[in-house]
């Protein structure tokens, strides 16, 4: 302030010896030349005789007013306009004056800071240009924050010219602010527990602007921030406070977050750093080697977890249920088998922070087996029956059928639907075929319902005194419902311990055997068996015949034919050898 009054001074000293008029002071005739008022009886804006109309216009990088009126009349061909500087930067407001005859200064928010090109106490402001130019435009260098304020060139009227002042043009200083400070430092914390982070930045002007930088994700975090700003002491630098409300992740463990403050006066901004220590519970992966599981495999079944704090420990779990004594990294079940298809596997891992578990499907694969054998159906003729092959394995079977062993393909899947007949009874298999693994086949009959049918021979021996078997068999769709012996006309009297029925089922039927212990005389003759079903009744005759015994006597005899007969056939042979052994003996 004090070099302001002093530059004052010697301004108005200046002025007061050399503009001095009769009757006037030195301010008087400096207000009495910028102040010119209009000649009497010229209104303003109207041209009077002598007078020219004032135009005004751009001109070199300012506005120029031209007064085109007086001969020699004074006039700004440019003038200063607003402009922005940064602190230490080198700023020029530009002053050209056309046919000066008065004297140049500038002034600084209504003060003047001298008429002479390097303006005393004022060291680094000075007027840049030539006279010859009317260049007096003013330099400062460097430019600090009180050189922020409102500039105007003034001329001064001399000799009847009358003075001129330029627009006023306002000079703001930008000041970078001081580095972002950030509270925390640096933060250990919980994930999924919000913390809070402020970030100040200091003497900026003007207001810079802050932001946070999530450094895991490289974007910015544009919610849960606030902020607040207070003027500094000077009145022009402020004091900008933001405040960020943040729950970090597992992802931000060993990141940091940002605070970045920019403003005009800066190239780049400004940054400072939060480092981040998350303590989070594990995560877990699992994962089970080999990854196809095959009926035999031994399975082992991998546990990995990231986790902070690091320390952990490991419990394993089949279908839920804990595995006693299972407590490390991987869990191995020797020669997998079908039974452990789509049961699960689960790991949990703690630590301090919490616990997390991972569950893994097993997928075991394995060859065909029957869940239920293939039954045989059986039908009238003209009804529609279903045929089924229920096959289990891993992965699913391809299933296909053929009939009384053709390789003709009937067709495919696990049913197969008949219209029962004749041409469609027989023998059906289906073939259950998996990749990698053995072949499976099942066989059913497709069976035509109907009376039965007696297939046992007609005549059938037995010994005197032995116990005779009689023989009735039956094809009888469905199951016969009663089989009875008659002998003579009369049914033979099963109470009796001489007689003894046995039965037991065959392909398509039953065979029924009549026991006759201690046969004699009477027993041989004709039987009739008869076999009674839903659909109707069979007979048939069957004759027991008594088998002829051969005589011990010619049984001996024959044995001692065939033994002597044999003796012959070897004397023979060695005889014959022998002569032809002795002929390759003899010499010549």
């Amino acid at each position: 302030m004090f070099t302001w009054w002093i530059s004052w001074l010697w301004v108005w000293l200046l002025w007061s010896s050399s503009w001095t008029r009769v009757g006037e002071g030195v301010g008087a005739a400096w207000e009495t030349g910028i102040n010119q008022e209009p000649p009497r009886g010229l209104e303003a804006g109207a041209p009077a005789a002598g007078h020219k109309e004032v135009y005004v216009g751009p001109g070199m990088g300012g506005s120029a007013v031209q007064l085109m009126g007086l001969e020699g009349a004074q006039h700004f061909a440019t003038q200063p306009t607003p402009q922005t500087a940064v602190v230490g930067s080198t700023v020029v407001l530009p002053c050209r004056v056309i046919n000066k005859v008065g004297h140049l200064q500038w002034t600084k928010d209504g003060f003047g800071l001298g008429t002479e090109r390097d303006l005393f106490g004022f060291s680094r402001y000075a007027m840049i240009g030539s006279d010859d130019e009317g260049d007096f435009s003013l330099r400062i260098k460097p430019v600090l924050l009180e050189d922020d304020g409102l500039y105007q060139c003034q001329v001064s009227a001399s000799d009847g010219v009358p003075g001129i002042r330029s627009h006023a043009a306002r000079l703001t200083v930008y000041v970078p602010p001081e580095p972002p400070t950030v509270t925390p430092p640096a933060l250990t914390t919980t994930a999924g527990v919000a913390v809070t982070l402020k970030c100040e930045s200091t003497g900026g002007r003007p207001a810079p602007e802050i932001q946070w930088v999530d450094d895991s994700r490289r974007e910015t975090v544009r919610t849960g921030s606030t902020v607040e700003t207070q003027s500094m002491a000077d009145g022009k630098r402020v004091v900008v406070r933001s405040r960020l409300i943040f729950t970090p992740r597992r992802s931000h463990h060993n990141s940091s977050i940002t605070c970045l403050t920019s403003n005009q006066a800066l190239s780049s901004p400004l940054t400072s750093v939060v480092r981040l220590s998350v303590l989070f519970p594990p995560e877990v992966r699992l994962r089970v080697r080999p990854p196809q599981l095959v009926e035999g495999d031994d399975a082992s079944f991998i546990c990995s977890a990231h986790a902070n704090p690091s320390l952990l420990t490991y419990r394993w779990y089949h279908n839920g249920q804990l595995l006693q004594n299972e407590t490390s990294r991987s869990f191995t079940i020797q020669k997998i088998s079908r039974s452990l298809h789509q049961d699960t596997i689960s790991c949990e891992v703690s630590n301090k922070v919490g616990t997390s578990k991972k569950t893994q499907g097993v997928h075991v694969q394995y060859g065909p087996v029957f869940h239920e054998l293939p039954r045989d159906v059986m039908a009238e003729t003209g009804k529609k029956v279903v045929l089924k092959c229920d096959v289990d394995s891993n992965p699913p079977s391809s299933i296909v059928w053929l009939r009384n062993g053709s390789e003709k393909i009937l067709g495919s899947g696990r049913e197969l639907r008949v219209v029962v007949g004749p041409s469609t009874a027989g023998l059906y298999t289906c073939l259950a075929s998996v990749r990698g693994f053995p072949d499976l086949q099942g066989h059913l009959r497709v069976l035509v319902k109907g009376p039965p049918m007696i297939v046992s021979a007609g005549e059938q021996q037995g010994r005197m005194g032995d116990t005779v078997t009689l023989e009735c068999s039956t094809v009888s769709i469905p199951s016969p419902i009663r089989i009875t012996w008659t002998y003579k006309g009369r049914e033979i009297d099963l109470s009796d311990p001489r007689y003894e029925v046995m039965e037991d089922k065959q392909e398509g039927g039953l065979r029924n055997l009549l026991l006759i212990h201690d046969a004699d005389t009477d027993d041989f003759g004709a039987y009739n068996c008869s076999v009674v079903n839903e659909y109707g009744v069979a007979r048939k005759q069957i004759r027991l015949n008594e088998e002829r015994r051969v005589p011990v006597a010619m049984v001996v005899g024959g044995v001692v034919a065939l033994v002597t007969v044999a003796v012959l056939v070897a004397t023979l042979f060695l005889c014959n050898k022998r002569q032809t052994a002795n002929k390759g003996d003899t010499v010549v």
